[in-house]
C-alpha cells in the first residue's frame, strides 16, 4: 500500500502523440510532463525524472490502455521493465481516470489498485500492420 515517504512514478501513453508521465514524490508536489507529438518516451522520462529518483521508486502506476498499439506498448513495456529492474510493485490505473492525479495518488493510497507481477497492454484496435508496396 501506499505510503506518504514512497515515491511512485505514472506513466500514461494510452493516447496516440502524448506521453503523460508524473513522479508522486516523498515530499513536495507532484510533478508531471506532458509531451506532445512523436516524442519517445525513454527521452522524455531521461529529461523528467534523473536515475537516482529512478533507483528510489517505490511503485509505478501505468494507464495500459485502451489505446493505439505502438502508443499503449511503448508506455506499458517501459512500466513492466522499471517494475522488474527496480524491483517495485506496478499497479495499472483505469484509462478512466488518468486523467485526474488526485484520484490515482488516492488509489494508491488507499489500495485500490492491486500490485500486479505484469501489466498487460490493451488495445482499442488489432495492430494493423503492414509491408510497403
Amino acid at each position: 500500500s501506499y505510503d506518504r515517504g514512497m515515491t511512485w512514478l505514472f506513466i500514461d501513453t494510452s493516447e496516440r502523440l502524448r506521453t503523460r508521465l508524473a513522479v508522486f514524490p516523498k515530499t513536495g508536489r507532484t510533478r508531471v510532463r506532458i509531451k506532445a507529438g512523436r516524442v519517445p518516451l525513454v527521452a522524455t522520462m531521461a529529461a523528467f525524472i534523473t536515475p537516482d529518483e529512478c533507483s528510489a521508486l517505490q511503485g509505478i502506476a501505468v494507464v495500459a490502455g485502451p489505446g493505439s498499439f505502438s502508443a499503449v506498448r511503448s508506455g506499458v513495456l517501459v512500466a513492466n521493465l522499471l517494475s522488474r529492474v527496480y524491483h517495485v510493485p506496478i499497479y495499472d490505473v483505469p484509462k478512466e481516470i488518468a486523467d485526474d492525479l488526485f484520484a490515482i495518488r488516492k488509489g494508491i493510497r488507499e489500495g485500490t489498485f492491486r500490485s500486479k507481477e505484469y501489466v498487460a497492454p490493451v488495445y482499442d484496435a488489432e495492430p494493423n500492420i503492414t509491408c510497403p508496396r
